[in-house]
């Protein structure tokens, strides 16, 4: 019984010192949670204050962009169109009456002057009137004989003055009608010359010797003033208010690689009531590059401002506000500026409005830029 007794109190005393023993491992446990989670709480304490004091205005968070300065400079806009090279003068040389060419005395590219003999006709009307002249010349001698013969006679008293005066009157009448025939041969002769109306460089011949030709056909000898050339441009209607006889404008001729830089010299006042335009005409100098029917872009300045803040026509974005530009603030951040845009011409759009001499315009890098972005920036 006795060592039952003690056996019980033994086991009791193991069961009790393993329990303590379990209770302290429990209990250190809790202390390091308590710990770690109070490092832990530490920890963000000072993340907080790092992140507190590490601004995102820091160099290592700035965008690269590219700027230009706000500076006047000349914003044109152009109306353009296509243009003819037109001469001023170009005619054709026909005959003014009926016949057959006989000579023809100029070639193509040859330059003949005005009133210049080109070419002659004959006609079996010429010849018949000549013919008539030589019958009528016999009359006249017959005639002149007679009367000379009663003029003796009247002086001899002989005869009656009715008959001296029917002898002079059909003497003279013969006379005038020969002086008639003659101008009519005259005439006939000067009509069947075909004579240059202008001064120019013969540009066709489009008839040949022994051609049957008449007034009003329409073929004869081409003769081109390249002495007067100009540019004539057909221009819309709507341009009738900016188009002005006088206005600066670019002739350009793509297929001789060549430009010319001139004003308008005569705007018509009449609105073509089929095209619905109106034309300008350009004088062109005569230097023999130029030549008629030659086609031509045609630039006329429809807007200038010489004093303009000018910007590339990708550069505007649009808010809620309208127009805007990126701009550099003085403490190197990035700003919307709002603008009032007016005329744009090839990508280029003149700024009426909301930008200052000097201001710096992002042109490069604003695509990802938000407002209050720190920039680092180069000056176009």
């Amino acid at each position: 019984m006795k060592k039952i007794i003690l056996s019980t109190i033994t086991f009791s005393l193991l069961i009790s010192a393993c329990g303590n023993k379990n209770a302290k491992k429990k209990e250190t446990d809790a202390e390091l949670l308590v710990k770690l989670k109070k490092e832990q709480q530490d920890m963000q304490t000072k993340i907080l204050d790092l992140q507190t004091r590490v601004k995102p205005t820091d160099s290592i968070s700035a965008v690269a962009v590219i700027s230009m300065p706000m500076m006047p400079s000349t914003f044109i806009s152009y109306i353009d169109v296509q243009g003819n090279v037109d001469a001023e003068n170009t005619v054709v040389a026909n005959p003014e009456m009926p016949g057959v060419i006989q000579k023809i005395f100029v070639r193509n590219g040859q330059f003949v002057n005005k009133g210049q003999t080109i070419a002659t006709l004959k006609t079996s009307m010429v010849s018949g009137i000549s013919d008539g002249i030589i019958e009528l010349e016999q009359q006249i001698s017959f005639a002149k004989v007679l009367y000379d013969k009663q003029q003796r006679l009247w002086k001899q008293e002989i005869g009656t003055e009715v008959q001296l005066l029917a002898a002079r009157n059909n003497y003279e009448a013969l006379v005038k009608k020969r002086n008639s025939l003659n101008n009519q041969v005259a005439t006939s002769k000067k009509m069947l010359s075909i004579i240059a109306p202008t001064s120019g460089i013969v540009d066709a011949v489009d008839i040949t010797e022994g051609s049957a030709v008449s007034p009003g056909m329409p073929i004869g000898i081409r003769i081109v003033n390249t002495t007067a050339l100009k540019v004539k441009a057909p221009i819309a209607e709507n341009y009738g208010s900016l188009v002005n006889t006088g206005d600066q404008t670019v002739l350009i001729f793509d297929d001789i690689h060549d430009s010319l830089y001139t004003r308008i010299g005569y705007v018509t006042k009449v609105i073509n009531p089929i095209s619905r335009t109106f034309t300008a005409e350009i004088p062109v100098p005569n230097n023999g590059k130029y030549r008629p029917n030659m086609t031509a872009k045609v630039r006329i300045v429809g807007y200038r401002n010489d004093r303009a803040f000018v910007l590339p026509a990708g550069l505007i974005q649009r808010n809620e506000k309208g127009d805007f530009v990126y701009t550099i603030a003085d403490d190197g951040t990035a700003t919307v500026t709002q603008v009032q845009v007016g005329q744009s011409y090839e990508g280029r759009i003149e700024i009426v409005s909301g930008l200052n001499l000097g201001q710096k315009v992002i042109t490069i890098g604003f695509e990802d830029l938000n407002e209050g972005d720190k920039v680092t920036q180069n000056i176009n």
